[in-house]
C-alpha cells in the first residue's frame, strides 16, 4: 500500500509539502484510491497510523527528524521524495510507476527531513 499526504479531499490534490501537518492523505492499493482524514497527532503519530494500515510505501515532500527516524528505525516503510515543486496526486503516482522519485536514505535525507526548529523557523 502507498500513503501520500494530501493538502485537500480530492485525487487531484496536491501533495502536502509537510508531511506530519497533512489534513489528507491518500492510500493506493491495486490501483484504487481513498483518502482518509488524517487525525494522527504529529509526525511521528502519523508513522504510527500509516504503520497500523500497513503502508509499505510514502510518497512525500518534506518531514522534520523525528517521524524519518521512526521510519528508519521501523524498516518496512520506503520513502520516496517527490520533490519540492508543486505536484499533484496524479502526477506523483505517474512518476512513482515510472520509477522517477528517488529514494530518501541517509545519503540524501539532510537535504529533505528538516528539524523541527528549521521547519518552525520558515513557517
Amino acid at each position: 500500500m502507498i500513503a501520500i499526504p494530501l493538502k485537500l479531499n480530492k485525487e487531484n490534490s496536491a501533495v502536502a509539502p509537510l508531511f506530519g501537518k497533512a489534513k489528507w492523505f491518500a492510500f493506493v492499493e491495486n490501483g484504487n484510491i481513498i483518502i482518509e482524514k488524517n487525525e494522527a497527532q504529529g509526525g511521528s503519530g502519523v508513522v504510527k497510523w500509516l504503520l497500523g494500515k500497513g503502508v509499505k510505501t510514502l510518497i512525500m515532500q518534506k518531514m522534520s527528524q523525528p517521524p524519518y527516524q521512526l521510519i528508519k528505525e521501523e524498516g518496512s516503510i520506503t520513502i520516496f521524495y517527490v520533490g519540492s515543486d508543486r505536484i499533484e496526486l496524479p502526477e506523483a503516482l505517474k512518476r512513482y510507476e515510472a520509477n522517477e522519485l528517488v529514494i530518501l536514505d541517509d545519503t540524501n535525507a539532510p537535504d529533505i527531513v528538516k528539524s523541527h526548529e528549521r521547519q518552525h523557523q520558515q513557517q
